[in-house]
């Protein structure tokens, strides 16, 4: 009953299965099954091909989709859906770290198939029929120990596919596992082939390692074997960047590390990047003043390169140009600032409170907590946040006579008077303040 509830499941589908190609679950489900965790995907793996499994389930209720010998192929029944891949081994153009292998060759042996992989801890078999590991090359000492080591020599398995330096790093920060000396020190050497691989699969591996409860200890280690430099230039621009000491314990990169360590998941890229201008400031005028204006533009161009979605992009870039709001700034700018922030104000203040503690000076932050008071004042007066959360429209303003762009110009004051708490927003405060507003424009055009 490794696999819970979806035991008895697998176990139906082993049954149809010849007894001398049995079924596998193999991977990240097997790995957390074994470390008492949850797992969300179940990956299957066997000896028969593709094209003999569509014919072993055609008159079963398991439903199958053929993709490719690489991609696998998908097993579905009711809410289940499993990724079946045949047993094989993956030939690597030599002298290159690119992702996709160049030849798949099928084998009918599981040995054969756990060393095409890439940690240990992920070559474990779960032979679900006879509810029992199968453990060719010793990946469950490794998963006790909490170590990631290759399948082969690390020289080899790195060496073959780049991006098993992001898995390795991404591991470090979902699994919490340390790396096994040989590994560690082939990650080093080997850390160049991440130039081959895709910016997709590179983004993709990131945001997992930035979702991680380990992503500080995994950052450190995107470090030291140089992987920051290779994919993310302008983070590492920052290490050893000294910072005031009377406001900072630590260098502006080693800060960056620990804001992203305190952000909620969703904000930890702001956080990576929110200070990525300190250096390149530094270095032009001698200080860090507008960091957040020129690391909004950096940001923009990074993760662009990264072809991140547009929405991202344009969040982060708004988190990161908005992270030095002033405490001392007047109330009214604290309000202007809710509205324009009001879709992610949650994780703004997020990345305020993180910044403050990745100073290692202070514990809160003293801005999230004076723009908190003022949205929740902002609330009790039932401000508008927008002027389409103003009680009139341009019909109502038509109707007093107002037209054409008067109406727009009307509506904007009075959404500001409305904001800063200068005027009640019931429709007939604002109609008395539209009235005076359309007559005293009036008498200036009459008296010009």
């Amino acid at each position: 009953m490794l696999l819970g509830e979806q035991t008895q499941e697998l176990k139906r589908l082993s049954e149809y299965f010849p007894k001398e190609s049995k079924l596998y679950a193999v991977g990240g489900c097997v790995r957390d099954a074994l470390r008492g965790k949850d797992f969300y995907d179940v990956d299957l793996a066997g000896a028969l091909l593709p094209e003999q499994l569509v014919e072993l389930l055609k008159d079963s209720q398991f439903k199958v989709f053929e993709a490719s010998p690489r991609l696998g192929t998908m097993i579905i029944k009711g809410k289940y859906a499993y990724e079946y891949t045949t047993f094989r081994t993956d030939s690597y153009p030599k002298g290159s770290g690119i992702h996709t292998p160049t030849s798949v060759t099928f084998t009918d042996d599981v040995n054969q198939d756990a060393r095409r992989r890439d940690f240990k801890c992920n070559a474990v078999y779960y032979d679900i029929l006879e509810d029992k590991i199968v453990d060719p090359l010793g990946g469950r000492e490794d998963i006790d120990n909490k170590i990631l080591s290759t399948v082969v020599s690390p020289e080899t398995t790195l060496g073959q596919d780049g991006l098993r330096i992001m898995r390795l790093l991404r591991f470090v920060s979902t699994l919490g596992f340390g790396v096994e000396d040989k590994t560690l020190a082939a990650a080093k050497e080997l850390v160049g082939g991440l130039v081959d691989i895709s910016v997709e699969r590179v983004r993709e591996e990131l945001d997992k390692l930035l979702a991680g409860d380990n992503c500080y200890r995994a950052l450190k280690l995107m470090k030291e074997i140089g992987a920051l430099a290779v994919i993310l230039p302008e983070v590492a621009d920052n290490d050893k960047v000294e910072q005031k000491p009377e406001y900072h314990k630590y260098d502006v990169l080693e800060h960056t590390f620990r804001v992203v360590e305190h952000c909620p998941a969703g904000v930890r890229l702001a956080g990576l990047f929110h200070d990525v201008a300190k250096g390149v400031c530094k270095r032009k005028s001698g200080n860090t003043y507008l960091h957040d204006v020129v690391g909004a533009e950096i940001t923009k161009e990074v993760l662009t390169r990264l072809k991140y979605p547009n929405k991202v992009i344009d969040t982060t870039v708004r988190l990161v140009g908005g992270h030095m709001f002033s405490v001392n700034a007047r109330e009214v700018k604290y309000r202007r600032f809710i509205a324009r922030n009001l879709d992610i104000l949650d994780d703004m203040l997020a990345l305020f409170e993180a910044d403050s503690k990745g100073t290692g000076k202070v514990e809160y932050s003293a801005v999230a907590e004076k723009m908190r008071n003022v949205y929740n004042k902002m609330q009790e007066q039932k401000v508008a946040f927008s002027i389409a959360q103003l009680a009139i429209n341009g019909k109502d303003l038509l109707s007093i006579g107002c037209k054409g762009k008067e109406i727009g110009d009307i509506l904007e004051e009075l959404w500001d008077m409305s904001l800063r708490g200068a005027v009640a927003n019931d429709k007939e405060s604002l109609l008395a303040i539209a009235k005076r507003l359309k007559c005293n424009k009036e008498k200036k055009e009459h008296n010009g």
